[in-house]
């Protein structure tokens, strides 16, 4: 390719080369991640330059990552004799990272491998097909190709929202596959999925109010009803600009706690508090990574860290993720108990007492979370 400059062709240098390399991409169109309306392309997914990521999605080399937890011989009403050592061992890791990996937790890997394979069959269908069931303009749940609403800073992913309930999932399925049996594959690997799973959130729960001295159902006792508790689906199709695109931006959960099921690509990464630096999550076979929302951080005062992250995405490679968002009843009050508060100055209440169903109002009517601002609201100055 040659630059031509005062009628003169010139061959650009390599760093120039690049730049047109790029120019050319941008100009690309997206078919996978076009819904409707005018073709979408690389350029629309461009993000700030401050938010492009400097780490690869397969960037481990840190030798720093998230603890490991083993639930071995704690999963059942009758835990081992190192129940107090494994909860007191999940605080920790909450306190110092708000994140870690999980493995031996009692789900089964069919369970987990039925659902990718549901999932991305679904993905794998035409684009007509898939908006059958697109998200409606007033709550963010059902299909959708990537946001467009966002206006900029575009996530790279296509994303799938339905709550926890086996009706909205038969809904959503139906519209999409059909009435009559075809929807069944679909929906019924969902459900038990998330039944799985939010068996496997109460546990979690339990410990670690088990290892912050309080009462075992202080939290679990919230989480009856299921209103509130949403599974999202992102899966990333292979992007030829990865250095200037996101999965999902830096943000943190506002939900209570995540569950979250990656594929073994690679993608995650988190903001260590220490030092300010990105650190990749390295996928475990058959594990799922825990990390703390911001109501549980308020919750806990603080002691449980909500911490931000994000997805970056690649060239070769597309990736499959699945958050289980763990959200309490709607009139759940959320104020740390008296046991988690020092009454000096050590350790005074940071924030303002809230229910989860204002904070979720609060949420909607932002729709997008960058950083910990969906938190920072309720923060009480001192």
């Amino acid at each position: 390719m040659f630059m031509h400059i005062n009628g003169l062709a010139i061959w650009p240098f390599p760093s120039q080369k690049r730049s047109l390399m790029a120019l050319e991409i941008e100009d690309l169109p997206v078919e996978s991640l076009s819904s409707s309306g005018p073709k979408l392309c690389v350029k629309n997914f461009v993000w700030s330059e401050n938010e492009w990521p400097t780490m690869n999605y397969d960037d481990f080399s840190n030798g720093d990552d998230i603890p490991t937890i083993s639930l071995e011989g704690n999963i059942s009403e009758k835990p081992c004799q190192d129940y107090d050592k494994v909860c007191q061992e999940m605080v920790t890791a909450c306190e110092k990272w708000g994140f870690f990996k999980l493995v031996d937790h009692g789900v089964a890997v069919e369970t987990v491998e039925n659902l990718k394979v549901q999932l991305n069959g679904l993905f794998d269908l035409p684009m007509d097909q898939k908006l059958k069931g697109a998200r409606s303009t007033t709550l963010p749940l059902g299909y959708c190709a990537s946001n467009p609403e966002y206006g900029q800073n575009l996530p790279w992913a296509e994303i799938l929202q339905l709550l926890q309930s086996p009706q909205h999932v038969v809904a959503f399925a139906r519209k999409v596959f059909g009435d009559q049996h075809q929807h069944q594959p679909f929906s019924n690997a969902m459900v038990e999925y998330m039944h799985a799973l939010d068996k496997l959130g109460r546990r979690i729960f339990e410990m670690l109010a088990h290892g912050m001295g309080l009462p075992h159902d202080f939290f679990t006792k919230n989480f009856e009803e299921k209103e509130a508790t949403m599974i999202r689906v992102n899966r990333y199709p292979p992007c030829p600009l990865p250095e200037k695109c996101l999965g999902v931006g830096s943000h943190s959960d506002p939900h209570t706690l995540t569950i979250l099921l990656q594929d073994d690509v690679g993608g995650l990464q988190v903001l260590k508090g220490d030092d300010d630096q990105w650190i990749g999550i390295r996928p475990v076979p058959n594990s799922f990574v825990i990390n703390v929302g911001d109501t549980l951080e308020a919750w806990s005062n603080g002691r449980l860290r909500s911490v931000v992250h994000r997805a970056v995405v690649n060239k070769e490679k597309q990736r499959l993720s699945v958050a289980y968002f763990l959200s309490p009843t709607s009139s759940a009050i959320i104020e740390c108990p008296p046991q988690l508060l020092d009454y000096s100055s050590s350790n005074p209440r940071k924030y303002v007492s809230f229910s989860w169903g204002d904070f979720r109002k609060e949420l909607l009517g932002q729709k997008r979370v960058v950083g910990k601002t969906a938190l920072n609201r309720y923060l009480i100055p001192h």
